[in-house]
């Protein structure tokens, strides 16, 4: 019968497609006599049972039947000197390296039916998980780190892809959660031309620790804001509606206040 294998593949392997090798047991022409039966240097006979017709006759009473010969099983050769590694069937049990050709973009628990020596090979897929890469179908998806500069400027970040790193164009203001699309550059159709898309989440960083130049740039910013959908922690606004950056609860503005642009060259040059 059909023997059937699992086959354990890579995230990537699974989506580009691979050659890759199995060893299994078939059942092959035997080597030692390569299928003859007879110890190699021995020849066989005539069947001397059937006397070389592969039939016999049997008698039952009146009745008188002919049948395939029992001993030559119509081969009409009998095997004088057996095989002693296949004991005269001709084959024998095998340790096979064989090679699986996995089309590209197979995806975890599909099967594909192959032929090795007179046996058929079923073998069946099992797709790793990748901490990279989602899959939906023929599309991919990946998340990308930006800056809190890169997403407010633009810029470019470079990501891995399915086949090759990519260069990623990042436009101006970008939020967190922007999908960028790049077609074509998913996984191959399996029953159709084409390639699936590969969707990329920008996801944006958030610095968790700010030195006191980056905070008080980040400070002057707030201060220019003009939509924020509440309150900024160390912002408090005046009475002129403006707004205003306080170290503590209990201070209070100061004339000649250096502005602005001041801080944010104090915060760079000091």
């Amino acid at each position: 019968g059909a023997q059937e294998v699992i086959l354990n593949l890579t995230f990537q392997q699974a989506a580009r497609g691979v050659n890759k090798d199995v060893t299994i047991n078939v059942v092959d022409t035997c080597r030692r006599c390569q299928g003859t039966r007879s110890e190699p240097g021995t020849k066989l006979v005539r069947c001397p049972f059937c006397n070389g017709s592969g039939m016999e006759t049997i008698s039952t009473g009146p009745f008188v039947m002919r049948s395939t010969c029992r001993h030559c099983h119509g081969t009409r050769m009998h095997v004088q000197n057996p095989c002693q590694e296949c004991h005269a069937k001709g084959t024998t049990v095998q340790r096979k390296t064989v090679t699986v050709p996995v089309p590209a973009g197979v995806e975890d628990g599909q099967t594909v039916r192959m032929q090795v020596g007179k046996k058929e090979l079923f073998v069946t897929f099992k797709v790793a998980r990748s901490d990279y890469f989602r899959r939906d179908g023929a599309d991919i998806h990946t998340d990308a780190g930006i800056t809190l500069s890169q997403a407010v400027l633009g810029g470019t970040v470079r990501v891995q892809g399915l086949y090759d790193d990519i260069m990623l164009k990042i436009p101006t203001g970008t939020s967190s959660h922007t999908k960028i699309r790049l077609a074509n550059k998913g996984v191959k159709r399996l029953n159709s031309s084409g390639y699936g898309d590969h969707y990329i989440h920008i996801k944006i960083r958030i610095p968790q620790h700010l030195n006191e130049k980056q905070k008080a740039l980040i400070q002057a910013y707030a201060e220019l804001e003009t939509d924020t959908p509440g309150t900024v922690d160390g912002i408090v606004n005046t009475r002129q509606g403006d707004k205003k950056t306080y170290a503590g609860k209990d201070e209070t503005p100061q004339e000649g206040d250096i502005g602005i642009l001041g801080k944010i060259k104090k915060a760079i040059f000091g």
